[in-house]
Order: C-alpha cells, then sequence, then structure tokens
C-alpha cells in the first residue's frame, strides 16, 4: 500500500521510497534509530507549505559554514556589543571543530534517504559528510548560548533563530532528529567550555598583574551603608538595580530618569540617606558617562566608589577586573578594592569634573553624537554606518594649540592612563596606576594626509584658536558638540580614587603595601 505521505506531496515531486532509511551510528540505542524513522515519517506527512518550506531551505543555505551567525556577528560588534560576537564566534568556532573533526569521525552515520522527503523541501546538493552530529544545529546553539553569557537579552532574541536553523536540518532532509539533538548539546556544552576557559584566563591574568595597588574597604555585608545610583536606560539587560537588590538587599538603590543630573541626584541621596543611616560608599550602574558623574561625587564626600557594570562597553570597570554585576557585590561584601587614577577635566572657568577613561575633541564625538541621534531611528548598527558618512563628508579640520604647540588637527585624544595596549579590544588599557595622560593628535596635512603624534605627559591644555568653533567634546562617551569657551584642561590625580574590585584583580593589599 503506497505511504500516506503520497497524498499531500505535488504529483511531480511525489517521493519514492525505499526499505533502508538510513544507518544509524552503532553506539546509539535501537530505540533511537527507530524514533528518528518514526518522526521523519510524521513530518512528511504533514501539510505542503510551500512558503514555509523555501524559508526554511533558504534558512539552512543562510547557516552554511557560519555565514549566518559571522553576519550577526558582525552587527553585535557594530551596535558596540563586541564581546558578545567575539564570544559567539568563539563559542561557534569550538562547537564547529568537535561536531566535524571529532564527532562525526567518531559516530559518523548515514544520513536521511533523500528520496524519503518531498522534492519541495530538499535542500540541493546533500552534504557527504557522516550524518551524527549535526554541525549546523552544533554552530547555532554555541553561537546563541555563547551572546547570551554575554547579553542574555541578545541571546533570548537569537534563540529563535538558532531553534529554527536547526529543526531546518530536519525539516530538509539533511539529518535526523537524533543528529540535531547531539549538535545542540555540543554547541551548548562548547559555549559553556569557552566562557569558563576564558573566566580563568581572566583570572589568572588579574592574580598575576593587578589592575592598579589592592588596598582594603570598609566590608558591607548585604550591602550595609551602599547607595548606589542606578540607571535604568543604560545597556541592553534591563533595569540593573533589580539585580543589585537581590544581591546586596541592604543597599538603598536610587534609579536615575531620563530628565536626570546624575550628579546632583547622586548628592541629594547621600545626602537624604545619611539624616538617619551611615553610608559608607557610594555605587553606580550604567555606562562610563554615568559612572564618571557619579564618581566625582564620590570623590568630593571622601568615599570609595562601586561599580556596577551595566553599560555598552563598561570600559572602566573591565579594566578594574570588575565583569559582571556578581563581581562588584562580592568586592562590596569583602571590602576588596583598588586605588586607581583618575583626571580632572575644565572647561574653560568651569568647575572640574572627573573623567575615568577618555576625553576627545574633534570627529570622534561628532560621530557619537550623530550615532547617538540616529539609532533613535534606525537602531545602533545601521546608525553608526550612517554617522561614520555622515560625520566624514562635513566634518572639517580646527586649529588648536596643545601645550604650547598649534597646529591644524581632525581630533585631539586624551587616555587615562596609557592606552598603547590594544590586546583586550579596541582603545583599551592595561593598568589604573601608571600616573600618565596619553595623547594621540590626528594632524590634518596637505590634501587627505593624515599624521598621527603621540605623547605622555601629566597635563595637557589644549586651546582652540576660534573659540566660538563646535567641533565636539566626549568625556567618557558623553558627547556634546556645544561651545568649549575655547580652552579645555585635563590634569592626571595619580591614585585619587579608591574603587571596590574583586580580590583577584586587587592582587593582594600586602604585596602592593597598600594604600600610599
Amino acid at each position: 500500500m503506497p505511504d500516506s505521505r503520497l497524498q499531500t506531496a505535488p504529483p511531480e515531486q511525489t517521493p519514492s521510497l525505499v526499505a533502508d532509511p538510513g544507518r544509524r551510528p552503532a553506539v546509539l540505542p535501537r530505540w533511537v534509530g527507530r524514533a528518528d524513522r518514526a518522526i521523519v515519517r510524521r513530518l512528511n506527512r504533514g501539510e505542503y507549505h510551500p512558503r514555509v518550506d523555501r524559508g526554511l531551505r533558504a534558512l539552512s543555505r543562510g547557516a552554511d559554514r557560519g555565514l549566518l551567525w559571522f553576519g550577526i556577528a558582525f552587527s553585535l560588534a557594530a551596535a558596540g556589543r563586541w564581546r558578545a560576537a567575539i564570544r559567539g564566534v568563539a563559542s561557534l568556532l569550538t562547537a564547529s571543530a568537535v561536531a566535524n573533526l571529532i564527532g562525526k569521525r567518531l559516530f559518523g552515520g548515514q544520513r536521511p534517504d533523500h528520496s524519503l522527503v518531498p522534492a519541495a523541501r530538499r535542500i540541493r546538493r546533500l552534504p557527504t559528510s557522516p550524518s551524527f552530529p549535526s554541525g549546523h544545529s552544533a554552530s547555532a546553539a554555541a553561537f546563541a548560548t555563547g551572546v547570551a553569557i554575554e547579553r542574555p537579552v541578545a541571546g533570548a532574541v537569537l534563540a529563535p533563530v538558532a531553534v529554527a536553523v536547526a529543526y531546518s536540518r530536519v525539516h530538509t532532509g539533511a539529518h535526523w532528529p537524533s543528529d540535531v539533538v547531539g549538535g545542540t548539546l555540543i554547541g551548548v556544552g562548547a559555549a559553556g567550555a569557552t566562557a569558563a576557559v576564558a573566566r580563568s584566563a581572566r583570572a589568572a591574568r588579574r592574580s598575576v598583574e593587578p589592575a592598579a595597588p589592592g588596598i582594603p574597604l570598609p566590608a558591607l555585608p548585604e550591602g550595609r551603608g551602599l547607595v548606589v545610583i542606578v540607571n535604568p536606560a543604560a545597556g541592553l539587560d534591563g533595569d540593573a538595580g533589580h539585580e543589585i537588590e537581590r544581591r546586596l538587599p541592604r543597599a538603598h538603590v536610587v534609579r536615575t530618569t531620563p530628565e536626570s543630573d546624575v550628579a546632583a541626584l547622586a548628592r541629594r541621596a547621600l545626602r537624604r540617606r545619611g539624616w538617619r543611616h551611615a553610608v559608607h560608599a557610594l555605587g553606580v550602574a550604567g555606562g562610563d558617562g554615568t559612572v564618571s558623574a557619579v564618581a566625582q561625587v564620590a570623590r568630593d564626600h571622601g568615599l570609595p566608589l562601586a561599580v556596577f557594570p551595566a553599560g555598552t562597553r563598561n570600559a572602566f570597570a573591565r579594566t578594574a577586573g570588575v565583569a559582571s554585576l556578581e563581581d562588584a557585590a562580592h568586592a562590596v561584601t569583602d571590602g576588596a578594592g583598588l586605588l586607581v587614577d583618575v583626571a580632572d577635566v575644565r572647561i574653560g572657568e568651569g568647575e572640574p569634573s572627573t573623567a575615568l577613561n577618555t576625553v576627545s575633541l574633534g570627529v570622534y564625538p561628532q560621530l557619537v553624537e550623530e550615532r547617538s541621534r540616529l539609532a533613535k531611528r534606525v537602531g545602533k548598527p545601521l546608525g553608526a554606518v550612517l554617522a561614520a558618512r555622515r560625520v566624514l563628508r562635513r566634518s572639517t579640520p580646527f586649529s588648536v594649540t596643545v601645550n604650547g604647540e598649534s597646529a591644524c588637527v581632525w581630533s585631539v585624544f586624551v587616555g587615562v592612563n596609557d592606552y598603547s595596549s590594544l590586546e583586550q579590544g579596541p582603545l583599551w588599557r592595561g593598568r589604573l596606576d601608571d600616573g600618565v595622560l596619553d595623547v594621540r593628535i590626528l594632524h590634518a596635512g596637505p590634501g587627505a594626509r593624515m599624521r598621527v603624534q603621540s605623547f605622555a605627559v601629566d597635563q595637557v591644555r589644549i586651546a582652540l584658536h576660534d573659540p566660538s568653533a563646535t567641533p565636539g567634546f566626549a568625556c567618557d562617551g558623553e558627547a556634546t558638540t556645544g561651545s568649549l569657551a575655547g580652552v579645555v584642561e585635563v590634569s592626571m590625580r595619580s591614585r585619587g580614587l579608591r574603587v571596590y574590585a574583586p580580590r583577584a584583580s586587587a592582587g593582594g593589599a600586602e604585596r602592593s603595601g597598600g594604600a600610599r
């Protein structure tokens, strides 16, 4: 009697039947093979949906050689989520190697007979490699899991795509269901192993060479005596305040609003909390701009700073060894910290503000401002591309005097500490206590020629020849295109801030001699 699935397949696509639909790996129980055949038989009896079939075939082809995932990784990196992109790609490469170079050689097995799959569903060319495990499924699960480890929200968005890629391999006749399950387990395991290796490497690196001298700080069990300013809009992972309240239930959490003056809010929170409770430390959860604003308040009140990484790049927190909210919470309860450098930034005759990472004038601040404006309409990845195109087309060099030397420049960059080491990513530093400002000037030469000048100082004075010029200014990622009143002064304040950091990154206060 003909198979019932012939009734749903179009006449010109009627599949032929064979007795043996494929040999499964010998190490798998026999019931797995029976289950595989039953599932495939049931799927092929289903109704014929041309659009679904075409979509799943296209998705399966798009994931060939990881092209789909590499494209998503590029988009994540363009949006500033480069750590998630790197983690996803590293997990994918690990899983692909395990599945294709080890798994297929150890287990093997025949792929499903293509004639059992309606022609409209089949991929054009059946792979000739062994069937178990599915490399596509391993790569999909590894990439989505790796991204989720760094960015849970982004990982949740990618999870349905990964599931669809894995299912497409069964739908199109490329794999048995058990192949997909095996590949998915390999992918999840590879992402977990990659994350564990990365954590071990970071811990080893921090224990060997701390980013700054380790010092003891007030230990605050359950966050007692800690006031935390939280920017709920920072990053992609939602309001970090809920996680801080869970880990440090006795901390006093204050959330900002889009209209908040962060520094004023922090001062008001300290004043109100101090009426009834002793305040021993000030904390902040947000991007680098929010962190630097609260750091100024901590310095003004002589308090140590607890940084909870909740922004996009978290440059300062990661250099200090605070890679997660969990790291920050442990440092607060343990009373471990670092003594780090900061810089004072003064614009014209205004009050000084604190810089923890970088200060820049010129093209880069304009790019940040334009990207922020466009991202509200088209998203960060496309916004970054459009912003670069617009800024580079309309930007012009400007004339400045930097520490007494006049020049026509495209931009002036000032890093707090030495930024010459790029091992951990773009514009990253290895230490927080070298006591220097890293100055980089991009000179504008005749025609399209450019020249980069770099030097290290402890103070830099940047005077605009045209005080009304607005070349763009950014401090720790917070950009403005307003008037700079003609002069910007940046001064190093060596070991000017106490900051909580895990003991592994503190490297032991005894070895460093503690606070000096």
